[in-house]
């Protein structure tokens, strides 16, 4: 029998994380589907990570405009939090790029000039989002832009109106802001309209205007602002863009601005979905956006580790649990930046079973896998879409409890391939890739 909290019966699973697994929902008065993203609470309270879902949720519940993942309500009982979100279905903006290589002006400019209604909405409001990026941009069925995963978000304005300036180094390195970079103190606002001027360069592009081999060269270019414009853009999206990755914040375009420019203003009608009333969070919100649910436990998945195993489990993610994907987005503190898009995953195997079941799955995707046993890794290479060579490594480690962790790095070739390649690879790995928590 499905499995029900309160009036929402549970359905198949949508997706896994280090904390939490999504369900797909079905309210049983009204018939109307919701996602439901399902939080350990023992996990995160190891972790330290309550007081930042609490703030999300809060942020999430006065957020409401059309290009906003919207959360319906939040059910807690004393073994998971139960976040009831808004089902987006379309999948992600990074995997459309992905797809179609690169967009046409045309194209970029309907999903940019949704981005910009959301963010401007969110900036009314005082907050920042942060870790703006493709991934975090979800498309429903009607090809309306959704912003998500606010977990990275700040409220970022006084009381009277003025930016607060942030000292937390977050986010995504290629789409950061040189400022937060320099971990001296930065207003959010304009961090995020650099962030902005990443994504719509890539949607245009289809590759980044900042990539290097290396962290230290990747952040010199940001901090630079040392970058090229491809000539096919236009020459009116060429000056949108390099107004907005201006490395002085000062001197960056304000978004008022990004709104007024001729190239945005193509065919743009004004979302007015949103509130006009400023909300602030206060810090009794937080507590309120919580709801006890009696009687949710007798309904709560029975298949639930003990916690025991559970503690057995996190002995052997101690310092690898922040970095395996998870919808959650941890938040990245003063800890140097790391590249958030999964590159590594846990696998339920001893060291040589998995290397063998990466080996096949990798001959199988013809990616030319060879086994180098003196450096102990899998190099490979692969000709992907755009008849370009795309090189890698892997290795594998073994783990406590029967498990391994496998790392996969890109050698040459494009990032946005290089993710698609992964992305196959992660799925093509079938059950061995452990997520958490393996029952439905």
């Amino acid at each position: 029998m499905p499995k029900r909290v309160e009036k929402y019966q549970m359905a198949k699973t949508l997706g896994r994380g280090t904390f939490s697994k999504v369900k797909y929902a079905v309210d049983t008065t009204t018939n109307v589907a919701y996602a439901i993203k399902i939080v350990d609470r023992r996990m995160i309270r190891k972790e330290n990570m309550e007081a930042q879902l609490k703030r999300e949720i809060a942020i999430m519940k006065i957020l409401k405009q059309n290009n906003i993942v919207q959360l319906r309500e939040v059910l807690q009982s004393s073994k998971h939090i139960y976040i009831v979100l808004e089902l987006i279905t379309g999948g992600e903006l990074f995997d459309r790029i992905v797809k179609e290589k690169r967009f046409e002006e045309s194209t970029a400019r309907q999903y940019f000039q949704q981005l910009i209604s959301g963010i401007e909405y969110c900036h009314s409001q005082g907050i920042a989002h942060r870790d703006l990026k493709p991934e975090n941009l979800l498309l429903d069925d009607n090809d309306t832009l959704k912003i998500s995963d606010f977990g990275l978000s700040a409220l970022s304005s006084s009381s009277d109106g003025r930016q607060k300036m942030l000292m937390t180094t977050c986010g995504t390195p290629n789409y950061v802001a040189p400022e937060v970079l320099k971990e001296r103190g930065y207003k959010g606002f304009t961090a995020d309209i650099w962030s902005c001027g990443v994504i719509l360069y890539v949607m245009i592009a289809g590759y980044l205007p900042f990539e290097d081999e290396t962290m230290a060269g990747l952040f010199g270019k940001i901090e630079k602002g040392e970058f090229d414009m491809p000539e096919f853009f236009s020459a009116d999206v060429k000056n949108l863009i390099s107004r907005m990755l201006i490395v002085d914040p000062n001197k960056r375009i304000t978004i008022k601005d990004v709104m007024d420019h001729k190239w945005f203003k193509i065919g743009y009608k004004k979302d007015n979905s949103g509130s006009k009333q400023k909300i602030t969070v206060k810090d009794e919100d937080v507590e309120r956006a919580m709801r006890d649910t009696a009687g949710a436990e007798k309904h709560e998945d029975k298949g639930t580790k003990s916690p025991e195993e559970a503690q057995k489990e996190l002995n052997a993610f101690d310092l690898m649990s922040r970095l395996l994907m998870d919808s959650m987005n941890p938040l990245m503190t003063n800890a140097p930046v790391k590249i958030r898009r999964e590159t590594r995953f846990m696998a339920q195997g001893q060291q040589k079973q998995v290397e063998d079941e990466l080996i096949r799955v990798l001959t199988e995707m013809k990616a030319n896998p060879e086994n180098n046993a003196k450096n102990k890794e899998i190099k490979g290479y692969l000709n992907t879409s755009n008849a370009q060579m795309l090189t890698f490594t892997a290795k594998v480690e073994a783990v406590s409890g029967g498990m391994s962790m496998v790392e996969v790095r890109r050698g040459k070739g494009d990032i946005l391939e290089y993710n698609s390649f992964y992305r196959s690879l992660v799925k093509m790995m079938g059950k061995m890739v452990f997520s958490g928590n393996q029952k439905e």
